[in-house]
């Protein structure tokens, strides 16, 4: 087998062989609860990297998912969960419509990793338990340090039909052919520590097949942390926290296969 020095730091040596050319990542079952609630564009601003505009009442997703089965991690998995925001790029020569990556926990290190170090995604690792259910009840929560700062619930599940499953797979899939792009803002230290970072907006493909889905009704509930409890994720809470949730739109979960096409991702311009 053809050794492939490793594309994440330490790239001095040998990636390891499962990872093949670290330009794809197999996920065999992905479980994802999606949560989207509208707010307000004044709220989102600060947050915003330039060349990305949303409307005056954008939707923002979390979504929790649990990946097992990751050919790459050796049939491990993991747990994740990602806050993505309805935006819009404009280049001068890219103009995409999708949505933005404001902040990715999980909970392994290795998929941190690399998410970061190829489409700089914004990746923490934290701790997020397995989701839990009771009857058609069913949610998540995420931890930093034994400290809950945030959780989800989603409940009132209706199955979805066959026909619908194969419209979400195509509608939900990253790709610049698409009309619908997931976006991630890579942002790179300049030479030397006092110098001006720059920053890149990055177009990431992947796709889903989704086997089952449910519509539902979900909420978040945030937790009050502190700076010294949660030091990694505090200013992220208190900003996302913060912001109004206007009203609740329909929630979904899926379950179904997952292919990151990590070597397809590329920056825009």
């Amino acid at each position: 087998m053809k050794r492939h020095h490793s594309l994440t730091m330490p790239t001095l040596f040998p990636a390891n062989p499962v990872w093949g050319d670290q330009r794809t990542l197999h996920c065999r079952e992905t479980t994802g609860f999606h949560i989207p609630f509208v707010t307000s564009r004044q709220a989102l601003l600060p947050y915003l990297p330039e060349r990305i505009s949303v409307p005056e009442e954008p939707t923002v997703t979390v979504t929790y998912a649990m990946c097992r089965g990751v050919h790459e991690m050796g049939g491990d998995g993991y747990n994740m969960v990602r806050v993505g925001v309805e935006a819009e790029f404009h280049g001068i020569r890219d103009h995409c419509r999708g949505d933005l990556s404001l902040v990715v926990w999980e909970n392994k290190f290795a998929p941190a990793m690399i998410g970061r170090d190829l489409v700089g995604a914004p990746n923490l690792v934290v701790d997020i338990d397995d989701f839990w259910q009771d009857g058609e009840d069913c949610g998540w929560r995420v931890s930093e340090n034994g400290f809950c700062f945030l959780e989800g619930t989603l409940q009132r599940l209706d199955k979805v039909s066959d026909e619908s499953c194969c419209r979400l797979s195509k509608e939900r899939a990253s790709d610049f052919d698409n009309g619908f792009l997931r976006m991630t803002c890579k942002t790179m230290a300049g030479p030397n520590y006092a110098d001006e970072a720059v920053s890149q907006i990055c177009g990431v493909v992947d796709r889903e097949r989704i086997e089952e889905a449910w519509s539902c009704q979900g909420e978040l509930r945030w937790h009050e942390v502190t700076p010294e409890g949660c030091y990694l994720c505090f200013g992220i809470v208190e900003a996302l926290s913060r912001l109004p949730v206007l009203r609740y739109k329909a929630g979904l979960i899926t379950r179904g296969s997952h292919l990151l096409e990590l070597g397809r991702s590329r920056t825009l311009m």
